[in-house]
């Protein structure tokens, strides 16, 4: 009788671990990614893109990037100088890409595939499109966390007004390494 006491009270402890710790767990969708062939953020992207060939210019505001060692990661990252050495960077970015920008946003998407995926679907970068003109004067004022543009279109926007001591400039040419 004492024996059925006992595994009565292990077996409602047991649910009351499982309702607690169980639920939240299956809800956020952690226990079914770790059975699911699916990458993760840790694992990589899926498919690289090729980078395309050009000159190029990466804006990165320092303001957003207060972490110095996340920051020289980034700029590893955009420069291409990471060679084989695998940077995990937690920490999401937002890309703003000028519209008509083709070349531009190969180039942003190509960045875009060679970081991680989500169990849940999402890139750590997301890429968005403006009107040149109000993406450089957001440059002006530093309300970018990210831009990516092709030397082309910098140079007839003139996106170097926005360069001072709160952005780090990246310039890119020719074929970065992948």
């Amino acid at each position: 009788m004492k024996f059925l006491k006992v595994l009565k009270h292990i077996g409602i402890i047991a649910a009351g671990v499982i309702l607690i710790i169980g639920v939240p767990l299956w809800c956020t969708g952690y226990i079914t990614s770790l059975f699911s062939d699916e990458a993760d953020v840790v694992s990589g992207a899926s498919q690289i893109i090729d980078q395309p060939s050009g000159e190029f210019v990466v804006l990165i505001n320092k303001k957003l990037h207060t972490n110095k060692e996340n920051l020289e990661k980034w700029v590893k990252y955009f420069s291409g100088t990471e060679g084989d050495e695998i940077l995990i960077i937690f920490e999401d970015i937002s890309c703003s890409v000028a519209e008509g920008d083709v070349t531009g946003l190969n180039m942003a998407e190509s960045f875009q595939s060679r970081l991680g995926i989500s169990s849940t679907g999402l890139n750590q970068m997301e890429i968005e499109q403006s009107e040149a003109s109000l993406l450089v004067s957001r440059a002006d004022y530093g309300k970018f966390d990210v831009i990516i543009m092709s030397k082309e279109f910098a140079d007839a926007y003139r996106l170097d007004t926005a360069y001072g001591s709160d952005v780090e400039v990246v310039e890119l040419s020719g074929e970065v390494s992948k």
